[in-house]
């Protein structure tokens, strides 16, 4: 039932204490990632390349999917003043359309948290829905929220979902709901007018990182082929990156120069297979700039391929799962949330450390009233065996050997009692700092979720920010901890 181990205190005395990057600045491998291999290193944009300002975008984009509902598929007005709740989902969960639920789901894909709507699900109503088979999330009815884009799709999902069993909305089902969600959110990222508004306000939608420019420029300087591989249309992409990247480099004054190879409306995950017709980017962009195209012509064109490619993105599907799986690229996941997690994991170390010491008494303790409970066991097996045969004596010293070892037994259970009230309140202290309703987006207790196994299964690192980047050595090697079996961490 614990949580993930804390980070390890930073002691001004340890050596080499003052080289040490901060958590929030690193980036973890999973597996060794030789940089000098890599010829080449794409991008994504959303998200990767541009970090939105959270969560004043995701309100405008619940806004405007609301407006859609009302405006062109009849919904009632009281849902253009409906609030808007910033800290109701995380990444990773899974929308069951059919049901209305959203669930948590584990690296086993047993569904370890759930909600109908908004309420929460308790276990027994879990169990008399999914039971503990596993779930595949790819089935229909079923959606991965797999990017910080899709955290308001969760948010409204549930408004509406509550609306419907409290009849504020009439004549929908969790299936239309869930249908009607999914339109006004890709309509919403499709038609226009949020990215419209972002341009024009692009200043504080997309704050500026000052390591950004600098982590490319390194990389480029030092050999590596850059590449920006984004499903965003032309005028977007350019008008974010020039936001981001123009001016902040003389080597390199417009964000075009960056890159050796420029494709936007890639349609991923489709580019990795079969693709879309290759065309101009667009009338004013540069001739290194294409809009559609597949894996091998990006291959081909740049000069590089399969595991001489570093592909960095956010999408753990789109961006991840399929470029490893289809193109055989080594990849780099973007999580914006990572830098959150650090900091909790930190300012909650006191905590979780007590938690991590209680759970290893709990667990010695099982071991120990195991063994009690064999001793009374066989205490009470000799009494009734040996009882014609022992002098009062002995039978006396059974006797006393058994009260003795109840004794220790039950203080042994009572301490166990107190020390699990002190857990629980201890856990449910630390999961609300993270999340309210679903705590940690990588573990629930002792268990992975199904997100964090993602992570460890297709990517080869993953990172809070571009710009961490560029305190690695562009041709030096990211290494992933040592493997270990059980018994060589004794």
């Amino acid at each position: 039932m614990t949580l993930p181990p804390p980070l390890p205190a930073r002691r001004a005395s340890d050596e080499g204490a003052e080289d040490r990057l901060p958590p929030s600045k690193k980036v973890f491998a999973l597996r060794n990632l030789p940089l000098g291999e890599i010829r080449a290193i794409g991008f994504d944009m959303d998200y990767t390349l541009a970090r939105y300002r959270s969560p004043e975008i995701d309100e405008l984009a619940f806004r405007k999917a609301i407006r859609l509902l009302v405006r062109e598929r009849a919904y009632p007005l009281w849902l253009l003043e409906a609030p808007y709740d910033p800290d109701f989902a995380v990444r990773g969960l899974v929308l069951d359309g059919a049901r209305g639920n959203l669930l948590k789901v584990d690296r086993e894909r047993q569904v370890v948290r759930a909600s109908h709507g908004a309420r929460p699900l308790e276990p027994d109503e879990m169990d008399g829905i999914y039971g503990r088979r596993r779930l595949d999330a790819a089935a229909k009815g079923f959606r991965s929220i797999d990017t910080t884009f899709e955290i308001p799709e969760c948010a409204l999902f549930a408004l509406l979902v509550e609306a419907t069993d409290g009849k504020r909305i009439e004549g929908k089902s969790a299936t239309d709901i869930f249908q009607d969600v999914r339109w006004a959110i890709d309509t919403t990222h499709r038609n226009g007018e949020m990215k419209t508004e972002i341009l024009a306000h692009r200043d504080f939608f997309i704050p500026k990182d000052s390591q950004l420019a600098p982590a490319l420029e390194r990389l480029k300087r030092c050999g590596k082929k850059l590449f920006l591989l984004t499903n965003s249309e032309w005028s977007f992409t350019s008008g974010v990156l020039s936001h981001l990247l123009n001016g902040e480099d003389q080597a390199y004054p417009e964000w075009t120069d960056l890159f050796d190879l420029i494709v936007v409306s890639a349609r991923k995950p489709l580019f990795y297979l079969e693709g879309t017709p290759l065309v101009a980017a667009g009338a004013d962009a540069p001739a290194h700039a294409f809009s559609g195209g597949n894996a091998a012509w990006l291959e081909e064109k740049i000069g590089a391929s399969g595991q001489s490619i570093l592909y960095v993105g956010d999408h753990i599907y789109g961006d991840i799962m399929k470029s490893a799986k289809t193109s055989s690229w080594r990849t780099l996941l973007l999580i914006p949330e990572l830098e959150r997690e650090l900091g909790l994991l930190e300012s909650k170390g006191p905590q979780l450390r007590r938690l991590v010491q209680l759970e290893t008494l709990r667990r010695r303790a099982q071991r120990h009233l195991s063994i009690l409970d064999d001793q009374l066991q066989r205490n009470h097996h000799h009494r009734q065996l040996l009882a014609t045969r022992l002098s009062p004596d002995a039978l006396d010293a059974l006797n006393q050997e058994a009260g003795g070892l109840s004794r220790e037994s039950a203080e042994l259970a009572a301490r166990g009692v107190e020390q699990g009230a002190e857990m629980a309140s201890l856990l449910r202290e630390v999961e609300a700092a993270y999340n309210p309703h679903w705590g940690p987006m990588f573990r629930e207790g002792d268990a992975q979720t199904r997100f964090a196994d993602q992570i460890q299964q297709y990517a080869w690192a993953y990172t809070g920010a571009i710009s961490n980047l560029y305190a690695y050595d562009p041709n030096g090697t990211l290494f992933a901890p040592l493997p270990a079996l059980p018994h060589e961490q004794v």
